[in-house]
């Protein structure tokens, strides 16, 4: 199979494109390329007033992905079950 090659070469930046980057950009260097340091992610480590580095907490009320899997899993069923029964006493299901 052969492969396809472009007829024509990669066109540079229009101005349209410059114009929207100068919008957006909000700094001084604006050559487009987004870094890490510009986010927060969970888990990231933070500077304390003392120049000190600190880890920040990734976790949701001290659980893994694993347990807050779970549990919503768990809180699902249970809310599908009591949602059942209430149209079961209700007459609203019939079985």
């Amino acid at each position: 199979m052969a492969t396809r090659r472009p007829t024509k070469p990669a066109k540079s930046t229009t101005k349209k494109e410059d114009d929207v980057r100068s919008i957006l950009g909000d700094d001084d260097d604006s050559d487009g390329i987004v870094l890490a340091d510009d986010f927060e992610f969970a888990g990231s480590t933070e500077i304390d007033s003392d120049g000190s580095a600190r880890q920040a907490p990734a976790k949701f009320l001290g659980m893994s992905a694993g347990e807050r899997a779970f549990l919503s899993v768990v809180l699902f069923f249970n809310i599908l079950i009591l949602g059942a029964a209430l149209l079961l006493i209700t007459g609203r299901l019939q079985f």
